[in-house]
């Protein structure tokens, strides 16, 4: 079930990569090659850097769209995991936002999911600790924290 709600966002306009990924990082589907997963997990490193800032600040996110060159990164959040979606065309964005809050709401009734996502245990605060951060990074999260 859960291939044919990613193959559904992959087939909206512009839509050219999707993703599904655990909050330890773990990614349950994805839509690109495999010479291509170490970039979305570097991604989803970033996505979890930004959900843990926001978590110590005590505010939730549910939803995080971030503009880079000429794409747009399009981030649903749920309890455990997030989506992620790279797109290009601006226009898209009231459907993939539709789209994605359906597409959690049936991920979170698959069973297999599920399962998975039981086994995937995290902390949050672990993305903030976790690599080398820069100096724009650093005043981004001294920002929210």
């Amino acid at each position: 079930m859960s291939d044919k709600i990613v193959k559904e966002i992959k087939e909206i306009e512009s839509v050219e990569a999707v993703a599904i990924i655990s909050f330890k990082g773990n990614i349950w589907w994805h839509s690109v090659s495999n010479q291509f997963v170490k970039h979305l997990k570097t991604i989803g490193v970033y996505a979890l850097r930004m959900l843990a800032a926001y978590k110590k600040k005590q505010t939730r996110l549910l939803l995080n769209e971030i503009h880079w060159q000429d794409r747009i990164l399009l981030i649903r959040y749920s309890e455990g995991f997030f989506i992620l979606v790279v797109f290009n065309n601006q226009s898209v964005l009231p459907l993939l936002r539709i789209t994605l809050n359906v597409a959690v709401a049936n991920l979170l009734e698959e069973k297999n999911f599920l399962k998975w996502l039981k086994k995937e245990k995290y902390k949050l605060d672990y993305y903030l600790q976790k690599g080398q951060f820069d100096e724009e990074e650093l005043s981004l999260i001294s920002k929210l924290v």
